[in-house]
């Protein structure tokens, strides 16, 4: 019965597994698709000033040539640049001017002086004569960047007169008029009071028509044609071996984009869409295919997928963004991340393989695949290897000097290579590259972020784990001293066992400083931690002697998670030692029960388990018994040690401690070698000097 529940509970376990991992799978693909690039994928890869390496290419169909995006931009920047502004000239503001006139002759003319109607009428006359010119509004911000000879527009009865902007009524022109206008007049008195109500009724009755101006400019850009020329079916475009000259790459682009168009047209369907995601799963299938043939127990784990998966839709999100962008280059996007991250948690080969597969699939659509491919691959690699070498966060600023290095040092390779000299070097491309490289330092700080929402620890907060100064270390040295001594040399041991047999070497050596913290409880029951002679085992019975042993794993728990250690660590307390028995307690109520007749419980003399479910904690449980049993040799030659480490690891193995771990019967042979060299070295014979 328990058998079957057990395994129903696992078949649940793997069931969600992959239920997460095919959730992840769609994600990805739907993420994709949002921000798959509008341009199609065509069949010919070329570069500009480079040899065209494919077959003659002959036009397919009728199609014309488009100028080019910089063609287009300039071709709007001089319409924007050159369009006239639209002045309109108002009626009634000059109707309002001549009623200022009339309000400031009247307020100033003296009770004492002779009316001057006459001579107003005639000078408002002339005036609005002068006036109909249009005096322009010149305080507007448009009107201030306009220059002396540029052209305007002044609109007057629903019709445009094109002028320059020098030639459009002044201020100046205006007093001149007033003193003409004036001086015809013989009354010095009615001269002097119509010419200052003139000056004072000066403002402009021409204002700048901001609604017109962008019709007329709307209608001048539509002018605009995107064709410059036309190819005629069967006409030769470029042969092998001939330069992707200026006018060619022209042809060739507008070729890809009209293909494109007619696939879509014809057929009534986006199949090179379908194309490009088929291709886009055959390469996640080969990422997913990897991951399950080289770490299966990453695979069996969701969270890897789901966080590889993850990395890889955001990777290509912000590449096409960037790639469908006049402002950005695809060579800022901090696509080394990806990378740099995973070897956080991951071994290198899963943290490339990831990288590489990224790579390939933003490659479908970066304008020089096969160059962006080479930077990536080459510079981003160096660097991964770098870092890996160490995960101190001191590295940082190293790590993104090495990007920015690696980057450069591959794209001037690559353009001597294809240029065959250094004019072709783009030195705009450096500045992206430092960018990048800057953002790269993002992967620090996220590594916080993946440990939160994913439950992962870091090598780099597993070795500061490990620091003998934390102070839940710093308490069981102090308070069982020879539980501590026993962690260090059972760190050592698991170091050597993994670079034997494999496995993540930083966690187990943070995993063995741990795993016994329970001890500190009641260390006065451990054998490490007591004075010759002084055994408070023998006033107890077997029972209770065993129940405080097998507490210790509870205990080394609550101190655990009492202190927030991550999960990964509380996992191997739980685990070091299996569902095993406490063997010298057993045989001893075995014997006391046999005498008495009374029945034994099993359960009273076993620990709680579960048996280590990755090969790492495999190691842990081996390296502790034997580094505790190795204490207790009388003899430590070299068949003792043989037959202790034989001994002990046969039994565990015997008792199914292993079922659950991805640890081979060779992994366990070579784990019983390294044990025995090291057990050696630590007590071999010394020499004496007396």
């Amino acid at each position: 019965i328990f058998a079957s529940m057990s395994k129903t509970w696992k078949d649940q376990i793997r069931n969600f597994a992959a239920i997460q991992r095919a959730g992840a799978f769609l994600v990805t693909l739907l993420v994709i698709l949002l921000f798959l690039p509008k341009e199609k994928l065509f069949k010919y890869e070329y570069q500009l000033n480079q040899p065209w390496k494919h077959e003659k290419l002959f036009a397919p169909f009728d199609f014309g040539i488009k100028k080019s995006e910089s063609e287009l931009q300039n071709e709007l920047k001089r319409v924007e640049e050159t369009q006239p502004l639209v002045f309109t000239y108002r009626k009634d503001l000059t109707d309002e001017i001549i009623h200022s006139i009339e309000r400031n002759y009247s307020a100033s003319m003296p009770d004492s002086v002779t009316a001057c109607d006459s001579s107003l009428l005639y000078s408002i006359d002339r005036y609005a004569e002068v006036l109909s010119r249009g005096l322009l509004e010149r305080s507007n911000e448009a009107a201030n960047a306009i220059k002396p000879f540029d052209r305007i527009f002044l609109s007057q009865e629903n019709k445009l007169h094109s002028i320059s902007f020098h030639e459009a009524l002044s201020i100046t022109e205006v007093m001149d008029s007033i003193e003409a206008i004036t001086g015809a007049i013989n009354d010095s008195v009615c001269r002097g009071l119509i010419a200052a109500s003139l000056r004072r009724s000066i403002k402009p009755n021409a204002t700048y028509d901001d609604s017109l101006t962008q019709k007329l400019l709307a209608s001048e850009l539509s002018k605009i044609v995107e064709i410059e020329g036309k190819v005629e079916k069967g006409t030769a475009i470029i042969d092998r071996g001939d330069i992707v000259s200026d006018e060619r790459y022209k042809v060739l682009e507008s070729l890809k984009i009209e293909y494109g168009e007619r696939v879509i047209s014809d057929t009534g369907f986006h199949w090179s869409i379908i194309g490009a995601l088929g291709v886009i799963c055959a390469l996640i299938g080969l990422l997913i295919l990897f991951v399950y043939m080289n770490q299966q127990r990453l695979f069996n784990d969701p969270r890897p997928m789901t966080l590889v998966l993850s990395l890889v839709s955001i990777s290509f999100a912000f590449s096409t963004l960037a790639i469908g962008s006049d402002a950005i280059s695809i060579y800022a996007i901090p696509v080394g991340i990806t990378p740099l991250l995973l070897r956080m948690f991951y071994d290198f080969r899963v943290s490339i393989f990831t990288f590489v597969i990224s790579v390939l699939i933003i490659a479908l659509y970066a304008p020089n695949p096969l160059e962006y491919m080479i930077i990536q691959v080459s510079a981003i690699s160096f660097a991964t290897l770098f870092q890996a070498a160490s995960t101190k966060r001191s590295r940082m600023l190293a790590t993104a000097l090495f990007v920015f290095i690696g980057y450069t040092s591959i794209y001037i390779l690559m353009t001597i290579a294809q240029n065959g000299h250094w004019s072709g070097i783009n030195t705009e491309l450096f500045g992206w590259f430092a960018i990048n490289a800057l953002l790269c330092m993002m992967v620090f700080p996220l590594i916080y972020l993946v440990e939160k929402v994913f439950g992962y620890v870091s090598e780099t907060t597993l070795l500061e784990l490990s620091d003998s100064n934390q102070p839940l270390l710093k308490e069981l040295a102090i308070k069982a001293p020879g539980t501590f001594q026993h962690s260090l040399q059972v760190a050592n041991l698991c170091e050597k066992v993994a670079g034997s047999i494999g496995g993540n070497s930083v966690l187990l050596r943070t995993a063995a400083m741990y795993h016994d913290v329970g001890k500190m409880n009641e260390p006065q029951f451990l054998i490490e931690n007591q004075i010759p002679g002084n055994n408070p085992h023998d006033d107890l019975e077997p029972e209770e002697s065993a129940r405080i042993i097998i507490n210790h794993v509870h205990r080394g728990i609550d101190y655990c998670r009492t202190h927030k250690l991550p999960i990964d660590i509380i996992q191997f307390i739980q685990s070091h030692h299996g569902t095993s028995t406490v063997r010298f307690f057993l045989n001893k109520a075995t014997k006391a029960a046999e005498d008495s007749g009374n029945e034994l419980e099993m359960a009273d003399f076993s620990y709680p388990g579960p048996t280590p479910k990755s090969k790492e904690q495999a190691i842990l449980m081996m390296a502790d018994s034997v580094e505790a049993a190795s204490r207790s040799l009388k003899s430590f030659d070299k068949e003792s040690i043989d037959r202790l480490v034989d001994g002990l690891i046969d039994y565990q193995r015997s008792e199914g401690q292993f079922e659950d771990a991805p640890i081979t019967l060779q992994d366990i042979s070579n784990a019983k070698r390294t044990l025995k060299l090291a057990i050696n070295g630590i007590y071999h014979q010394r020499i004496s000097y007396d």
